[in-house]
């Protein structure tokens, strides 16, 4: 882990929230007056309540910026990198704030959320919305006739994962257990942390039907572009799960429990506050093979950052 670039934040300036990396691929003419596609790293940024958005340039100050895909995968070394603005956007969304963004390489598009119930899905290129999806769980009981469905508002901080993707790091790792969660609602409480609670149940597998399972190349939604182990992971504002995300559909099909990572109670100690983030580990395999996929995680406030793995 590499800090490519540290900034104050003045008063009066704007104020970053959501941010992701992701690439454009380009052709250009080399030196030696070869077509070659040129893979650009980029990191896009939204602001909280502006409606602001920047686009920066990740620049590999270390090699020649005409190297192509191939030679640009091949390279293990060590590398310098800065970030150089290149563009600024406005957005809107339901709320008319931004709070997270994720890059969905599959389709080439960024899935974004606001606090809502919704997720806006925008064109890579234009930064255009495509469509919007509320974020829907199904309650209740086992069949049909007797559950239900819920909107699931504060969808907050979004990261695209593929559970086919087999992590192990090296090191002392703590190998948390993360238990599954169901929703319900909740009818009484402080409207700024009680307004979903979780609580057990006992099966493995959300009732929720994917939209990832059945393939088909010709689905204007996308589907076939995903497979079944694709899904966007989420956390609700002010609680301690992270939810799975169909990202065809956008039901929750699975929810995991964190909430013995930092206890409430000792965040309270601590003047920590709400879990708040999440990102890929990043790391290939070493050794045996493990199940599952390796996150961190941390919250706001929080001293530490969790390294956990979540099984499929």
């Amino acid at each position: 882990m590499k800090t490519l670039e540290s900034r104050n934040v003045e008063p009066g300036h704007l104020f970053g929230e959501g941010i992701t990396c992701y690439y454009v691929d380009r052709l250009i003419t080399n030196g030696g007056g070869e077509e070659v596609v040129v893979r650009e790293h980029r990191l896009i940024q939204l602001t909280w309540k502006d409606g602001v958005g920047m686009i920066y340039r990740i620049n590999d100050d270390s090699s020649d910026d005409t190297d192509s895909i191939q030679e640009e995968e091949g390279n293990n070394n060590e590398q310098q990198e800065s970030l150089e603005l290149i563009d600024t956007f406005t957005f809107n969304t339901h709320t008319g704030e931004g709070w997270g963004i994720t890059f969905v390489p599959q389709t080439k598009e960024f899935y974004v959320s606001d606090g809502s119930e919704y997720i806006f899905v925008w064109d890579v290129e234009t930064l255009v919305e495509k469509r919007r999806m509320a974020v829907t769980l199904e309650r209740g009981g086992d069949d049909s006739a007797s559950s239900s469905s819920v909107r699931l508002k504060y969808v907050n901080e979004l990261e695209f994962v593929d559970f086919n993707t087999k992590n192990k790091c090296g090191g002392d790792v703590k190998d948390w257990e993360i238990h599954d969660v169901y929703l319900e609602q909740c009818q009484e409480g402080d409207d700024h942390q009680s307004r979903y609670y979780f609580s057990s149940f006992n099966s493995g597998e959300s009732s929720a039907k994917s939209g990832t399972e059945e393939c088909n190349d010709s689905d204007d939604n996308n589907t076939g572009r995903f497979t079944s182990t694709m899904s966007i992971l989420a956390n609700v504002w002010y609680q301690d799960v992270l939810i799975r995300i169909d990202p065809v559909t956008a039901k929750v099909t699975r929810v995991y429990d964190l909430s013995d990572i930092y206890p409430y109670d000792q965040r309270k100690k601590d003047g920590a506050d709400c879990l708040n983030g999440i990102s890929v580990t990043g790391k290939e395999p070493s050794g045996e093979e493990e199940d599952g996929l390796e996150l961190w995680v941390t919250g706001k406030l929080w001293p530490k950052m969790y390294r956990i793995r979540l099984i499929d």
